[in-house]
């Protein structure tokens, strides 16, 4: 069973368990940097889906790889709501609305991590704004922002780009330009993932 195509080396070192992610119900995706440095020797690109329980576990997974490879990793957050799930479009644009402040970390942050509070209420939109006074963004922007034409383009032109990606579930992950076919089960797993395309990056820059 392989992790990459092409990439038979994996093998013995990923387990045959792993999580199925959230399924698309269409064949969409696209879009955000939450990271990037022109350093690094990792690009690992991430298609999510704010009310996806699959990548709420995978969340602190990421930031933990995020510590450690530090200038090593750039990061790219991809917005990829799926029609599935009913507000996660709206916490796309929230995330959005938050990016145009230079917060988006921290609003995913607590979309992650408060995942079953917003899920299951009968209003996230206040959720939401209650989120943006947290972290310190101006209301009155982020209101305007949230309801914007712009941020809603925004969003739907990153789950498009996934989509012409292949990108048919969530998360997905991409590393280095070859996507994951299926997900590691924990942080072990995923750090192996990387240390080999690092190690590989390493060896093409002092050829």
């Amino acid at each position: 069973m392989k992790i990459f195509k092409g990439k038979s080396i994996l093998i013995s070192l990923l387990s045959l368990l792993f999580f199925m992610g959230c399924q698309n119900d269409e064949t969409d995706i696209q879009a955000q940097s939450t990271q990037s440095n022109d350093k690094a020797k990792i690009v690992l690109v991430e298609y999510s889906d704010f009310q996806c329980p699959t990548c709420a576990l995978f969340y602190p997974i990421v930031e933990k790889l995020k510590n450690h490879y530090g200038d090593q990793l750039e990061l790219k957050y991809r917005y990829f709501p799926l029609n599935s799930h009913r507000y996660s479009l709206l916490a796309a644009r929230a995330a959005e609305s938050a990016r145009k402040q230079k917060k988006f970390e921290q609003m995913e942050r607590l979309l992650f991590t408060n995942q079953k509070d917003w899920a299951s209420s009968s209003n996230p939109q206040a959720i939401f704004i209650d989120y943006a006074k947290q972290i310190g963004l101006n209301m009155q922007e982020f209101k305007d922002d949230l309801n914007a034409a712009q941020t809603q383009k925004t969003v739907m032109q990153q789950k498009k780009e996934g989509r012409e990606r292949g990108v048919t579930g969530t998360p997905t992950f991409i590393i280095n330009g070859e996507k994951m076919v299926q997900l590691p089960r924990n942080y072990a797993e995923f750090k192996a993932l990387l240390d080999i395309y690092l190690k590989e990056a390493k060896q093409k820059a002092s050829s």
